[in-house]
């Protein structure tokens, strides 16, 4: 499937990927669907992503970078209790390409490899969150699946000294669509009077999800670039499902409201149950999990000195990838820094800032080493709609 995403935006990737049990109100969360209640405004969250890497393995380098659309997400709440929310995002990636050499058995030449593959998945969703009483809340996010794949094997074979050369290529686009689900839950329990400590608890489950898909096969012929004969259709519309397994994610916090947040969630997929397309197998994936740890601290939310307004957050997170690597798993470790800076008429629109740094995999015979930045910018635009105008 890719490279994924993840669900943390703007404000949650600056607090190591945390905050499964509590929302701050002016930003979205969308970790929990049922903190999407905290939203007491119609609000509409926009954020793009940048990530550079530095890739190592042996004595070769790398260096790649890119940017996308993170997400694009309107809260609104249709009453006191009730909140509704749609969303759009990328899902998962794919963009790499790889070239290899082998010598042809009896001749001076040597063939050349090619593997490549681009496409995605992308997720659009329907939340509902509801309140229960004063502290706690659900919520059901309703998600639909689509997207394309596509990758090429292909192989260079020169045949004569005149420079004649014929690329051999099989093309595969896998389109995929489907629906998936996954529910929350938050509690808020108040520490002391007047709502000056509160004790968040909070939990997502992703439940398990076969993604229909069909696959189209295709077997090509060239020489000098020029295509011989007509291609021929390897499978036509094959149709199969690739399984995503279930994730959950529980988490606690301790919040002074307006002032400061220290949160730590743990984080479970189990890979190991993950099944490609066409296939039984699960290429090898093992269950990962992580430790998410996050502060955020605004000095005082009502002072008129701009800086102490804004909110300041650092964050953790440690854990292993789906990834093994010469039967060693592939441990993923990243430090993160976010800021939140109110604009606008009377500070009610947000710019939110996250930097993201780490360290995937090690360095060592066959080993790979991924350090990586990562950068995510987020816009939050609030206001009230629909609300009855009164006259004195």
């Amino acid at each position: 499937m890719g490279e994924f995403y993840g669900d943390a935006y703007s404000d949650n990737a600056g607090m190591g990927q945390s905050g499964v049990s509590t929302g701050n109100g002016f930003q979205i969360n969308n970790l929990n669907p049922a903190l999407w209640t905290r939203n007491r405004f119609t609000t509409l969250d926009i954020g793009i992503i940048g990530q550079y890497k530095d890739i190592v393995s042996g004595n070769k380098q790398q260096q790649t970078a890119g940017a996308n659309l993170a997400y694009v997400s309107l809260a609104f709440p249709v009453s006191r209790r009730w909140t509704l929310g749609a969303s759009l995002k990328p899902y998962s990636f794919i963009d790499f390409e790889n070239t290899s050499a082998r010598n042809i058995p009896g001749t001076p030449n040597s063939a050349v490899y090619y593997n490549s593959g681009k496409g995605g998945i992308n997720k659009a969703s329907i939340t509902n969150a509801y309140q229960i009483g004063r502290y706690v809340s659900l919520g059901l996010e309703s998600s639909y699946f689509f997207g394309n794949i596509r990758r090429a094997s292909e192989v260079l074979i020169p045949l004569d000294v005149n420079g004649s050369d014929y690329l051999v290529g099989i093309n595969d686009r896998t389109t995929y669509s489907d629906f998936a689900f996954k529910g929350g839950a938050a509690v808020r329990i108040p520490i002391k009077k007047d709502n000056k400590l509160d004790l968040n608890l909070g939990g997502s489950y992703s439940f398990k999800t076969r993604i229909n898909g069909n696959q189209t096969s295709t077997l090509e012929l060239t020489q000098n670039t020029f295509v011989v004969g007509n291609s021929d259709t390897l499978t036509n519309n094959l149709s199969s499902t690739l399984t995503v397994p279930q994730q959950y994610q529980v988490g606690m916090s301790l919040e002074w409201p307006f002032k400061l947040i220290l949160s730590a969630d743990y984080s479970h997929q189990s890979w190991s149950q993950y099944r490609g397309f066409n296939t039984s197998s699960n290429d090898g994936l093992t269950n990962t999990s992580r430790i998410h740890l996050g502060v955020e601290y605004q000095p005082r939310f009502l002072s008129l000195n701009y800086f102490d307004r804004v909110r300041y957050r650092v964050g953790f997170s440690h854990g292993n990838t789906p990834y093994v690597v010469n039967n060693r798993d592939v441990k993923d470790t990243n430090v993160s820094l976010g800021f939140t800076f109110p604009m606008g008429r009377g500070y009610q629109n947000f710019i939110s800032l996250a930097f993201i740094g780490g360290q995937r995999g090690a360095t060592g015979s066959g080993m790979i080493r991924e350090r990586y930045g990562r950068a995510v910018l987020g816009i939050t635009l609030l206001d009230r709609w629909f609300e009855k105008q009164k006259l004195n």
